[in-house]
């Protein structure tokens, strides 16, 4: 029997808020595990840019 390599995917995620796109970082999910990979890193990720956006509107905001 061949050998099968394993396969690894990464994808780039880039949420866009108010029109401003924002690559937070990316998702890699092993061979079969992407629904496990979404659910263990998506979560990290939109808090991650939350708070970028939160802290880049009180930049803004202050004089």
């Amino acid at each position: 029997m061949a050998h099968t390599p394993a396969v690894s995917i990464t994808l780039p995620v880039t949420i866009t808020v108010g029109g401003l796109p924002c690559e937070v970082g990316t998702i890699t999910a092993e061979e079969g595990d992407m629904a496990g990979a979404l659910r263990r890193d998506l979560p990290a990720l939109l808090r991650e840019a939350a708070d970028y956006y939160e802290q880049t509107a009180e930049e803004v905001a202050t004089p």
